[in-house]
Protein backbone atom coordinates (compact mmCIF):
# COMPACT_ATOMS: atom_id res chain seq x y z
CA UNK A 1 0.00 0.00 0.00
CA UNK A 2 2.01 3.55 -0.60
CA UNK A 3 -0.84 6.11 0.41
CA UNK A 4 -3.49 6.03 2.52
CA UNK A 5 -6.24 9.64 3.03
CA UNK A 6 -8.84 9.74 5.38
CA UNK A 7 -11.08 12.77 5.04
CA UNK A 8 -12.55 14.18 8.56
CA UNK A 9 -13.72 17.75 8.65
CA UNK A 10 -14.66 17.89 12.70
CA UNK A 11 -11.00 16.94 13.81
CA UNK A 12 -10.57 16.49 17.07
CA UNK A 13 -6.65 18.05 18.04
CA UNK A 14 -5.08 16.35 15.26
CA UNK A 15 -6.24 15.64 12.11
CA UNK A 16 -3.17 13.11 11.32
CA UNK A 17 -4.01 10.98 14.37
CA UNK A 18 -7.29 9.80 12.90
CA UNK A 19 -5.99 8.74 9.95
CA UNK A 20 -2.83 6.82 11.89
CA UNK A 21 -4.85 5.55 13.85
CA UNK A 22 -7.55 4.11 11.35
CA UNK A 23 -4.27 2.66 9.72
CA UNK A 24 -3.25 0.30 12.55
CA UNK A 25 -6.74 -0.35 12.64
CA UNK A 26 -7.05 -1.89 9.53
CA UNK A 27 -3.36 -3.83 10.13
CA UNK A 28 -1.22 -1.40 7.85
CA UNK A 29 2.71 -1.30 9.63
CA UNK A 30 4.26 2.28 10.41
CA UNK A 31 5.96 2.54 7.58
CA UNK A 32 2.59 3.22 5.36
CA UNK A 33 2.18 6.54 3.86
CA UNK A 34 -0.85 8.44 5.69
CA UNK A 35 -2.73 11.46 6.05
CA UNK A 36 -5.46 12.94 6.85
CA UNK A 37 -7.26 15.83 5.23
CA UNK A 38 -9.97 18.09 5.52
CA UNK A 39 -12.62 19.94 3.43
CA UNK A 40 -15.47 21.38 4.99
CA UNK A 41 -17.95 19.12 3.13
CA UNK A 42 -17.55 15.76 1.59
CA UNK A 43 -14.30 15.10 3.28
CA UNK A 44 -14.06 11.84 2.42
CA UNK A 45 -15.24 12.05 -1.06
CA UNK A 46 -12.24 14.53 -1.57
CA UNK A 47 -9.83 11.61 0.13
CA UNK A 48 -11.59 9.30 -3.12
CA UNK A 49 -10.09 12.31 -5.49
CA UNK A 50 -6.81 12.74 -3.53
CA UNK A 51 -5.89 8.91 -4.26
CA UNK A 52 -7.77 8.82 -7.55
CA UNK A 53 -5.48 12.02 -9.18
CA UNK A 54 -2.06 10.65 -7.16
CA UNK A 55 -2.54 7.15 -9.23
CA UNK A 56 -3.41 9.38 -12.37
CA UNK A 57 -0.56 11.60 -12.32
CA UNK A 58 1.67 8.09 -11.81
CA UNK A 59 2.72 9.37 -8.45
CA UNK A 60 2.10 5.93 -6.67
CA UNK A 61 0.10 2.48 -8.29
CA UNK A 62 -2.11 1.47 -5.52
CA UNK A 63 -3.78 4.03 -2.46
CA UNK A 64 -6.77 3.57 0.09
CA UNK A 65 -9.31 6.56 1.09
CA UNK A 66 -12.13 7.07 2.84
CA UNK A 67 -13.85 9.12 5.74
CA UNK A 68 -13.90 8.78 9.40
CA UNK A 69 -16.70 10.43 10.39
CA UNK A 70 -20.78 9.87 10.68
CA UNK A 71 -21.93 13.38 10.80
CA UNK A 72 -25.02 11.79 12.58
CA UNK A 73 -22.69 11.12 15.97
CA UNK A 74 -20.97 14.45 15.39
CA UNK A 75 -21.07 17.28 18.29
CA UNK A 76 -22.21 19.99 16.16
CA UNK A 77 -22.55 22.64 18.79
CA UNK A 78 -19.58 25.18 20.20
CA UNK A 79 -17.63 24.88 17.12
CA UNK A 80 -17.56 27.95 17.05
CA UNK A 81 -17.95 30.52 19.97
CA UNK A 82 -20.34 33.89 18.47
CA UNK A 83 -19.17 35.73 21.40
CA UNK A 84 -15.73 36.01 20.18
CA UNK A 85 -16.43 37.23 16.76
CA UNK A 86 -16.19 40.89 16.02
CA UNK A 87 -19.13 42.91 14.79
CA UNK A 88 -18.58 42.82 11.35
CA UNK A 89 -18.48 39.14 11.24
CA UNK A 90 -22.72 39.74 11.79
CA UNK A 91 -22.77 42.50 9.17
CA UNK A 92 -21.32 40.29 6.41
CA UNK A 93 -24.15 37.88 5.92
CA UNK A 94 -22.10 35.40 3.81
CA UNK A 95 -19.91 35.21 6.97
CA UNK A 96 -22.83 35.40 9.15
CA UNK A 97 -24.15 32.45 7.28
CA UNK A 98 -20.70 30.57 7.98
CA UNK A 99 -21.81 30.46 11.83
CA UNK A 100 -24.67 27.74 10.64
CA UNK A 101 -23.32 24.27 11.77
CA UNK A 102 -23.13 22.12 8.57
CA UNK A 103 -25.15 19.80 10.42
CA UNK A 104 -28.21 21.76 10.03
CA UNK A 105 -27.35 22.73 6.68
CA UNK A 106 -27.74 18.93 6.01
CA UNK A 107 -30.63 18.65 7.65
CA UNK A 108 -32.11 21.87 5.92
CA UNK A 109 -31.50 20.26 2.29
CA UNK A 110 -32.43 16.83 3.76
CA UNK A 111 -35.76 18.33 4.48
CA UNK A 112 -36.47 20.30 1.57
CA UNK A 113 -35.87 17.14 -0.98
CA UNK A 114 -37.31 14.74 1.40
CA UNK A 115 -33.92 12.58 2.29
CA UNK A 116 -33.78 10.55 5.32
CA UNK A 117 -30.74 10.71 8.26
CA UNK A 118 -30.51 6.95 7.17
CA UNK A 119 -30.43 7.50 3.49
CA UNK A 120 -27.16 10.08 3.82
CA UNK A 121 -25.97 7.72 6.88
Amino acid sequence: MEDIVIGNVLNPGCAATNARMAMFMAGYPETTCVYGINRLCSSGLQAVATVANSIRAGQISVGIAGGFESMSNAVMSDQVNPNLLGEEVFACESANNCLMPMGITSENVAAEFGITRAQQD
